[in-house]
């Protein structure tokens, strides 16, 4: 893509100018060192529109174009081919494919099938399959065993005996606390230094910001959907945790680990929610069906 005038255009069929400092702050990225425009359109469902003088370039990842993006983009396209501009697809699906476009229609559905397009690949990116705690007796993570055990016998109320366990055994390094703010947001409050999910990212960044503020943003979204759901039914999840995790400028690596996150009441009657975590040797089946 050329660094002439272009555009993102975001799932909701929006149109940005692009650079736009106001939407890098929005993707969490206000003073980006790498192709943030890139990265939105292989990762975070956005089309990135590069007009050229002889061609106009639409950039994407299939599988995450939304219709409400194609729905935005017809009219565009239509004015582009009645001038004579073929429309070219530059998309990732297991690898970037080139494709030019001549006719509106044909164009059109083609954009739909590739929104519908499911991406082979082996397994999810981010997979989580529930633990029963009395199985940590048998593993050796009896740190977590420990906390859900009390945090039952206190029935969910916080206070000094549980910050002096998770000090006493170390999980505090590897626990994130988090709390609603009054829009619903969910906010981290504090976080231990102990989490290796990123290679040159520490939780500790994220304190006083929103739980997605994370360098990737799919894996940011993905954990707040959980602590989400904790925090909205008071249930406790504990489970074994296998992602692939991608931070911009970094290879993406595998991540595994058991965590348990518990919804708990702080003596002024406040909501907290916690997420303790141990890296462990599991190995999740694959998903075959999505092969």
């Amino acid at each position: 893509m050329g660094k002439a005038m272009t555009y993102l255009i975001d799932p909701t069929g929006r149109w940005w100018r692009w650079p736009s400092s106001v939407l890098a702050e929005q993707l969490g990225y206000p003073d980006p060192d790498f192709d943030l425009g890139a990265y939105a359109a292989r990762n975070l469902g956005y089309v990135w529109v590069a007009p050229q003088d002889d061609a106009t370039l639409l950039q994407f990842r299939a599988g995450m174009i939304s219709m409400a993006s194609v729905d935005a983009l017809t009219p565009y396209l239509q004015k582009s081919l009645a001038a004579g501009k073929p429309v070219g697809l530059v998309f990732f699906a297991s690898g970037w494919i080139e494709e030019a476009h001549t006719e509106i229609e044909p164009l059109v559905e083609r954009l739909k099938d590739l929104s519908d397009y499911n991406e082979p690949h082996i397994r999810d990116l981010f997979i989580r399959q529930p633990h029963q705690p009395r199985d940590w007796l048998r593993d050796g993570q009896h740190e977590l065993a420990g906390l859900f055990a009390l945090w039952r016998a206190v029935g969910g109320l916080y206070s000094e005996p549980i910050e002096t366990y998770l000090r006493r055994t170390g999980l505090v390094k590897r626990t994130v606390f988090v709390e609603p703010d009054g829009n619903d947001i969910l906010l981290v409050k504090n976080s231990g230094a102990g989490f290796t999910v990123y290679d040159d990212f520490s939780f500790e960044y994220c304190v006083g910001r929103r739980l997605t503020d994370q360098p990737d943003k799919a894996y940011g979204r993905w954990i707040e959907t959980t602590y989400r759901e904790c925090l909205t039914s008071g249930d406790p999840v504990v489970d074994d945790v296998d992602a692939i995790v991608e931070q911009p400028g970094y290879d993406p690596r595998r991540r595994r680990y058991q965590r348990v996150i518990l919804r708990w009441k702080t003596p002024d009657g406040r909501p907290l929610v916690t997420g303790s975590s141990l890296v462990t040797s599991i190995s999740i089946p694959m998903d075959l069906s999505k092969i």
